[in-house]
Protein backbone atom coordinates (compact mmCIF):
# COMPACT_ATOMS: atom_id res chain seq x y z
CA UNK A 1 0.00 0.00 0.00
CA UNK A 2 1.14 3.28 -1.03
CA UNK A 3 2.30 6.21 1.60
CA UNK A 4 -0.28 9.03 1.88
CA UNK A 5 1.35 12.55 1.59
CA UNK A 6 1.04 15.12 3.73
CA UNK A 7 -1.48 17.29 0.96
CA UNK A 8 -3.23 14.02 0.05
CA UNK A 9 -3.38 13.16 4.12
CA UNK A 10 -4.35 17.00 4.94
CA UNK A 11 -6.75 16.94 1.48
CA UNK A 12 -8.85 13.98 2.99
CA UNK A 13 -9.00 15.18 6.56
CA UNK A 14 -10.46 18.43 5.20
CA UNK A 15 -13.10 16.23 3.01
CA UNK A 16 -13.82 14.31 5.87
CA UNK A 17 -14.35 16.96 8.32
CA UNK A 18 -16.62 19.23 6.07
CA UNK A 19 -18.94 16.41 5.21
CA UNK A 20 -19.26 16.08 9.09
CA UNK A 21 -19.84 19.15 9.40
CA UNK A 22 -22.89 19.68 6.67
CA UNK A 23 -24.22 16.49 8.22
CA UNK A 24 -24.30 17.88 11.98
CA UNK A 25 -24.80 21.20 10.74
CA UNK A 26 -21.78 22.70 12.83
CA UNK A 27 -20.10 25.79 10.97
CA UNK A 28 -17.34 27.25 11.86
CA UNK A 29 -14.64 29.67 11.05
CA UNK A 30 -11.75 28.65 8.69
CA UNK A 31 -9.14 29.30 11.26
CA UNK A 32 -10.50 26.70 13.20
CA UNK A 33 -11.59 24.27 10.38
CA UNK A 34 -7.90 24.39 9.51
CA UNK A 35 -7.07 23.73 13.12
CA UNK A 36 -9.05 20.85 13.31
CA UNK A 37 -7.98 19.60 9.87
CA UNK A 38 -4.37 19.40 11.58
CA UNK A 39 -5.44 18.32 14.99
CA UNK A 40 -6.71 15.26 12.91
CA UNK A 41 -3.56 14.91 10.70
CA UNK A 42 -1.73 14.95 13.95
CA UNK A 43 -3.46 12.10 15.85
CA UNK A 44 -2.87 9.48 12.74
CA UNK A 45 0.91 10.51 13.47
CA UNK A 46 1.30 10.76 17.11
CA UNK A 47 3.52 8.90 19.68
CA UNK A 48 2.90 5.72 20.63
CA UNK A 49 2.86 7.26 24.43
CA UNK A 50 0.94 9.96 23.65
CA UNK A 51 -1.74 8.47 25.56
CA UNK A 52 -0.05 6.75 28.61
CA UNK A 53 -0.36 9.98 30.88
CA UNK A 54 -3.73 11.07 32.11
CA UNK A 55 -5.03 14.00 30.83
CA UNK A 56 -5.43 15.32 34.16
CA UNK A 57 -1.86 15.14 35.13
CA UNK A 58 -1.25 17.44 32.23
CA UNK A 59 -3.26 19.28 32.93
CA UNK A 60 -2.46 20.03 36.81
CA UNK A 61 1.27 20.28 35.50
CA UNK A 62 0.37 22.77 33.48
CA UNK A 63 -0.74 25.25 35.63
CA UNK A 64 2.65 24.76 37.73
CA UNK A 65 4.07 25.34 34.32
CA UNK A 66 6.38 28.39 33.38
CA UNK A 67 4.22 30.09 30.65
CA UNK A 68 5.82 29.17 27.68
CA UNK A 69 5.39 25.00 28.90
CA UNK A 70 2.44 25.80 30.10
CA UNK A 71 0.52 26.91 26.67
CA UNK A 72 2.06 23.38 25.18
CA UNK A 73 0.48 21.37 28.02
CA UNK A 74 -2.65 23.26 27.81
CA UNK A 75 -3.22 22.38 24.00
CA UNK A 76 -2.31 19.15 24.35
CA UNK A 77 -4.72 18.19 26.81
CA UNK A 78 -7.55 20.41 25.17
CA UNK A 79 -6.68 18.72 21.47
CA UNK A 80 -6.52 15.35 23.09
CA UNK A 81 -9.42 15.28 25.16
CA UNK A 82 -11.42 17.11 21.97
CA UNK A 83 -10.22 13.96 19.73
CA UNK A 84 -10.89 11.41 22.37
CA UNK A 85 -14.27 12.63 23.66
CA UNK A 86 -15.47 12.72 19.83
CA UNK A 87 -13.91 9.72 18.19
CA UNK A 88 -13.78 7.09 21.58
CA UNK A 89 -17.03 8.59 22.76
CA UNK A 90 -18.73 5.28 22.94
CA UNK A 91 -16.14 3.26 24.63
CA UNK A 92 -15.45 5.76 27.07
CA UNK A 93 -18.77 4.63 28.83
CA UNK A 94 -17.66 0.87 29.49
CA UNK A 95 -14.36 3.34 31.30
CA UNK A 96 -13.79 4.85 34.58
CA UNK A 97 -13.42 8.06 33.37
CA UNK A 98 -17.11 9.20 30.76
CA UNK A 99 -17.11 11.63 27.94
CA UNK A 100 -18.11 14.25 30.32
CA UNK A 101 -15.21 14.02 32.23
CA UNK A 102 -12.61 14.66 28.78
CA UNK A 103 -15.25 17.53 27.32
CA UNK A 104 -15.61 19.36 30.83
CA UNK A 105 -11.33 19.07 31.18
CA UNK A 106 -11.16 19.46 26.90
CA UNK A 107 -12.92 23.31 27.17
CA UNK A 108 -11.34 24.16 30.32
CA UNK A 109 -8.03 23.57 28.73
CA UNK A 110 -8.83 25.74 25.89
CA UNK A 111 -10.46 28.58 28.29
CA UNK A 112 -6.88 28.59 29.77
CA UNK A 113 -5.16 28.76 26.02
CA UNK A 114 -7.55 31.53 25.34
CA UNK A 115 -7.16 33.72 28.53
CA UNK A 116 -3.14 32.93 27.81
CA UNK A 117 -3.46 34.21 24.30
CA UNK A 118 -5.22 36.91 25.06
CA UNK A 119 -3.18 37.98 28.18
CA UNK A 120 0.28 37.51 26.07
CA UNK A 121 -1.26 39.31 22.98
CA UNK A 122 -0.31 36.78 20.77
CA UNK A 123 -1.15 33.39 19.62
CA UNK A 124 -4.73 32.42 18.36
CA UNK A 125 -6.90 33.44 21.29
CA UNK A 126 -10.24 33.52 19.23
CA UNK A 127 -9.44 30.10 17.64
CA UNK A 128 -9.31 29.12 21.48
CA UNK A 129 -12.08 30.55 22.68
CA UNK A 130 -14.14 29.14 19.52
CA UNK A 131 -13.05 25.58 20.68
CA UNK A 132 -14.16 26.48 24.17
CA UNK A 133 -17.30 27.85 23.80
CA UNK A 134 -18.59 24.88 20.75
CA UNK A 135 -16.64 22.26 21.89
CA UNK A 136 -19.67 19.89 22.10
CA UNK A 137 -21.04 20.92 18.47
CA UNK A 138 -17.01 20.03 17.98
CA UNK A 139 -17.24 16.70 19.75
CA UNK A 140 -20.11 15.84 17.21
CA UNK A 141 -18.28 16.38 14.44
CA UNK A 142 -15.18 14.04 15.54
CA UNK A 143 -17.97 11.50 16.65
CA UNK A 144 -19.95 11.79 13.12
CA UNK A 145 -16.07 11.39 11.57
CA UNK A 146 -15.85 8.31 14.06
CA UNK A 147 -18.85 7.26 12.92
CA UNK A 148 -18.59 7.74 9.28
CA UNK A 149 -15.16 6.93 7.82
CA UNK A 150 -13.61 5.05 11.09
CA UNK A 151 -15.47 2.41 12.98
CA UNK A 152 -18.34 0.81 11.18
CA UNK A 153 -20.43 -2.28 12.35
CA UNK A 154 -23.54 -3.49 13.54
CA UNK A 155 -23.43 -0.84 16.42
CA UNK A 156 -24.57 2.20 14.88
CA UNK A 157 -28.17 2.72 16.34
CA UNK A 158 -26.71 2.29 19.68
CA UNK A 159 -23.48 4.84 18.76
CA UNK A 160 -25.92 7.61 17.88
CA UNK A 161 -28.11 7.04 20.48
CA UNK A 162 -25.31 7.25 23.10
CA UNK A 163 -23.82 10.31 20.84
CA UNK A 164 -26.80 12.01 20.98
CA UNK A 165 -27.80 11.21 24.90
CA UNK A 166 -24.55 13.29 25.20
CA UNK A 167 -24.90 16.14 22.54
CA UNK A 168 -28.46 16.67 21.92
CA UNK A 169 -27.38 16.74 18.52
CA UNK A 170 -30.56 17.60 16.18
CA UNK A 171 -29.50 15.34 13.28
CA UNK A 172 -28.82 12.27 15.45
CA UNK A 173 -32.11 12.65 16.72
CA UNK A 174 -33.37 13.24 13.35
CA UNK A 175 -31.35 10.00 12.15
CA UNK A 176 -32.90 7.68 14.78
CA UNK A 177 -36.33 8.68 13.87
CA UNK A 178 -35.38 7.37 10.31
CA UNK A 179 -34.14 4.46 12.18
CA UNK A 180 -37.36 3.46 14.27
CA UNK A 181 -35.97 4.97 17.33
CA UNK A 182 -37.57 7.43 19.41
CA UNK A 183 -34.98 9.20 21.31
CA UNK A 184 -35.64 9.67 24.86
CA UNK A 185 -33.60 10.92 27.83
CA UNK A 186 -33.85 9.11 30.93
CA UNK A 187 -34.88 11.30 33.76
CA UNK A 188 -32.01 12.62 35.85
CA UNK A 189 -31.89 11.79 39.40
CA UNK A 190 -30.09 14.18 41.88
CA UNK A 191 -29.22 12.81 44.35
CA UNK A 192 -28.51 15.02 47.76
Amino acid sequence: MQALSRSTLTEYFRDVLQSAMRTQAVRSSEETEFYLVNLLEAFVRADKDWFDRPLAIEYLESLQSPLPHRYGKLKRVGDTALFVSGVFMESLHRKLVSSDYYMQLGRTAYGHLTALSTGMRAGPGDLFAELEARFTDFVRVFAEISFQELFHGDEHTLRVYTRWMYTRSDSDARWLLRHGIVPCAPAKRHIH
